[in-house]
């Protein structure tokens, strides 16, 4: 890998780097051994990649520093435990916060993917995510509807729930109705009331004037109501 990486900086000269893979730090033993290969050769180059909250720990965070990542992104899905249980996440709430904070430590900003509409959340997980992502804060976030993938356990779960809005031939994977689910709209409310929310923590821990404050709080009430609201409506 290092001579790829090496052979990419000789012909490209890229100002920085982004590794796909889905876990980098999933093998610690080897993320020692292309640090050591990486400083050995006078390499260096920023990049961000992705992680699990349980693949990485202070040396690990150390190594990403020393490496000149500059973002770590983490998958955390939702601040629900029973939603990233059903999910069989194998992670907990609480090791993506320890996560994020070891980045911070190392002077690393930190991304978390968050999925709203899973099968069995309800208003109280979403509040949930929310006060997760508030006490967390990190520096991006970004959120999706959970979509089934076909061949997944979680598709053949819900497969008597779909409804296909065009045929095969002309569709995406993702043009999916699953009914039961809340509407677009709710989510909407919901993506809007989480970075308000996320807005207005980060305004009162910056000790901002108090009229900024009042106004985005009244923001947030008006969001929460209308989230609610249409959380009451008729599901698809």
């Amino acid at each position: 890998m290092v001579d790829e990486l090496e052979w990419i900086l000789d012909r490209y000269s890229p100002d920085i780097l982004w590794i796909a893979d889905d876990v980098f730090t999933i093998h610690h033993g080897w993320l020692r051994a292309y640090a050591a290969e990486m400083r050995a050769r006078g390499l260096h180059i920023p990049f961000e990649c992705i992680t699990r909250a349980d693949r990485l720990d202070n040396a690990s965070a150390g190594l990403l520093a020393e490496l000149g990542c500059f973002r770590v992104w983490i998958g955390s899905e939702s601040g629900s435990q029973k939603i990233l249980d059903a999910m069989e996440r194998g992670v907990t709430v609480g090791q993506v916060q320890s996560a994020v904070n070891l980045c911070k430590a190392h002077g690393i900003q930190t991304g978390m993917f968050l999925m709203w509409g899973y099968e069995g959340e309800e208003l109280q997980d979403i509040e949930a995510t929310i006060e997760h992502v508030k006490r967390t804060d990190p520096d991006i976030f970004f959120t999706t509807v959970s979509y089934p993938i076909k061949g997944t356990p979680y598709y053949e779960r819900i497969a008597s729930s779909l409804v296909q809005l065009k045929p095969w031939h002309l569709a995406s994977d993702r043009e999916l109705v699953v009914q039961g689910r809340h509407s677009a709209k709710f989510y909407e409310f919901a993506d809007r009331l989480l970075k308000e929310e996320v807005k207005l923590s980060r305004l009162q821990c910056g000790g901002e004037d108090e009229g900024s404050a009042q106004e985005l709080r009244q923001q947030v009430n008006t969001l929460r109501e209308c989230l609610y609201s249409e959380g009451k409506e008729v599901r698809a």
